[in-house]
């Protein structure tokens, strides 16, 4: 295991070095100072603000600044839901994909307008190009524009003081997606077509194949000198289109919805292990630099620190805890020496539902990396899992999607969870909370609740109602406690906003579509207004001076206990479910 241990410590150690530098050029642009991208975005910029009719120096209050970011979200809604409606008819559409039904438009809608991106159809067959790249890339760019705004609002609130501004949402969004997205998705979208990532308006080509497949009359693949064979496949379709602008900003801006149904597994998308790499680290690239944009802008860099320990303690625990499982496999596969289990010169261990280009080593840590990041792109399937190795993805996203998060989203909830360490701590003290300079009220402790909890509510009454139907049990590939596992990670996918899936549940039903995509919305806006409001109530309080009796907030004792808090709040809402499903799994497996 020292290689891969090796191997792990080389992506994170790859991540925090690249997002140090980002986290400070993030803060240049969110406060709209110069740049090095200044002098060829600035004009663009301007024509943006002026063709808009925005004051980009408008002070908006909190009420102002959600409301324009509740109304944005709408008209994208809509937007988008008759873009997926409307597809067949309208252009860039050369293989005549027909319209979405109203209930996988809505689903789908829901999903990008989320910054989620689950997907209960295939992209290559079900959405034609004008879909993919003026319905969702966009969408794409500007749902992590909005977390990312709105985090700033937040920083805002804890920075300033005695004032109602909190900026302009309009300013925010376009500076977010001007200077930092479209910049670096430009590098990396290039990157991917060298690594040989379509990226075109072609139509699709159908090439031989190297070797036949025979079929039998249930369609399973059997020999070709098999008597039951009655068709022989002789050519495949190969998806074509733009491709790689579309995976570069699904990994940076932890949207997720791959291009193809197999997601980053596909060679189309991740064809090498230099782009898995890439692609890798980019998953959690802006959340973690956002943690030390908050040091930054809160001018005490240990604030940041302090933050990002904890995530690293969360992350890497997951990390180990899934390598760990899948290279153990379980015991039919350990017994009679029938598979592979080592680790010298292939890879071995539990290789179903992976590819043999990544193995279980690049497959384990992009599966912790994706549902820590609420991104959601797969480069394996999670179904095919050990009951523990595909426990912790669900563990990731049910703790609120708090180890990095999504785009803003991920560090604002986890800020909630850093305000219930803080008023926890004071009970124990016997002192009014206090964070960096401000009191701690009701208010704001009613808000930093919210942020902790929308997430498992919204994950266990999602679960809950697509169990209470029947004709879930139809959706379902597999029965006893993995499918109920298929349905509790369909229903934390969608309720923390990451969007990955089990790929064992046949999720395209008008009842489990309209669940989750209600699910989605819920998880995005409801947490979306309470941060708003925080913010809003902490600007408006003064700062207190620090004294000796004032609570740390970022040393070794304050990280343990916001780990203990995430896992107490996070983690235990949904041990019960998990008991139901992975957990009684790994005993049917063990006993």
């Amino acid at each position: 295991m020292t290689d891969e241990f090796l191997e792990y410590g080389a992506y994170v150690a790859l991540l925090v070095a690249l997002a140090i530098p980002l986290s400070g050029y993030m803060n240049k642009v969110m406060a709209g100072e110069k740049t090095v991208l200044s002098r060829v975005l600035l004009p663009l910029e301007r024509a943006v603000y002026k063709v808009s009719g925005v004051d980009p120096n408008e002070k908006m209050g909190w009420k102002k600044y959600l409301a324009c970011a509740l109304a944005f979200s709408a008209v994208s809604f809509v937007g988008l839901f008759a873009i997926l409606m409307l597809q067949g008819v309208l252009p860039f559409n050369p293989e005549g994909v027909d319209g979405m039904s109203w209930h996988l438009a809505f689903n789908t809608a829901s999903s990008f307008v989320t910054n989620t991106n689950w997907q209960s159809y295939s992209g290559e067959s079900a959405l034609s190009y004008f879909s993919q790249a003026l319905g969702l890339t966009v969408q794409n760019f500007v749902t992590p524009a909005v977390g990312l705004s709105v985090l700033y609002v937040l920083f805002r609130g804890i920075a300033g003081e005695a004032t109602n501004a909190v900026g302009s949402f309009w300013a925010d969004m376009t500076r977010g997606v001007l200077y930092i997205l479209m910049p670096i998705c430009l590098v990396t979208a290039m990157f991917g077509v060298f690594q040989g990532v379509p990226q075109n308006l072609s139509e699709y080509e159908t090439v031989d194949l190297v070797e036949p497949i025979s079929l039998d009359a249930d369609g399973n693949v059997v020999s070709s000198d098999d008597p039951s064979a009655v068709e022989t496949v002789e050519h495949a379709v190969v998806p074509l289109g733009p491709q790689s602008s579309q995976v570069a900003i699904k990994q940076l801006g932890t949207n997720g919805g791959g291009y193809n149904g197999v997601n980053s597994a596909s060679p189309l998308e991740n064809p090498t292990p230099l782009s898995n790499l890439i692609e890798c680290i980019s998953l959690l690239l802006i959340p973690i630099s956002l943690t030390f944009s908050f040091g930054r802008f809160v001018a005490d860099r240990r604030q940041g620190r302090a933050v990002f320990a904890a995530m690293f303690v969360l992350l890497l625990a997951g990390i180990i805890a899934v390598g760990a499982f899948e290279q153990m496999g379980t015991p039919q596969f350990a017994s009679g020496g029938d598979v592979y289990m080592g680790t010298v010169d292939q890879s071995g261990g539990n290789m179903e539902g992976k590819e043999s280009r990544f193995g279980v080593t690049d497959s384990s840590i992009w599966a912790a990396f994706t549902t820590a990041a609420s991104n959601g792109s797969v480069n394996s399937m999670h179904d095919s899992y050990t009951p523990i190795g595909g426990m912790v993805p669900i563990v990731l996203m049910g703790l609120g999607e708090v180890v990095g998060g999504g785009v803003g989203c991920g560090l604002y909830s986890m800020l909630g969870f850093v305000l219930l360490t803080v008023f926890i701590a004071g009970l124990m003290v016997g002192r009014t909370p206090e964070y960096l300079g401000k009191k701690i009220g009701p208010l704001e402790m009613r808000m930093a609740v919210i942020l902790c909890i929308t997430t498992p509510v919204v994950t266990l009454l999602g679960a809950s109602v697509m169990c209470l139907d029947p004709a879930t049990v139809n959706s379902l590939t597999n029965s006893d406690a993995h499918g109920f596992s298929e349905v509790l990670y369909a229903a934390t996918s969608a309720g923390g906003n990451n969007g990955s899936a089990f790929a064992g549940l046949n999720a395209n039903t008008p009842l489990i579509n309209t669940v989750l995509g209600i699910e989605m919305l819920a998880n995005r806006f409801i947490p979306i207004a309470a941060t708003c409001v925080l913010a809003g109530s902490l600007l408006a309080r003064p700062k207190v001076a620090t004294s000796s009796g004032t609570l740390s907030t970022c040393n070794p004792m304050f990280v343990f206990l916001t780990v203990l808090v995430v896992l107490l709040v996070g983690a235990l809402s949904l041990f019960p479910a998990l008991a139901l499903g992975p957990i009684a799994e790994q005993f049917q497996m063990i006993l």
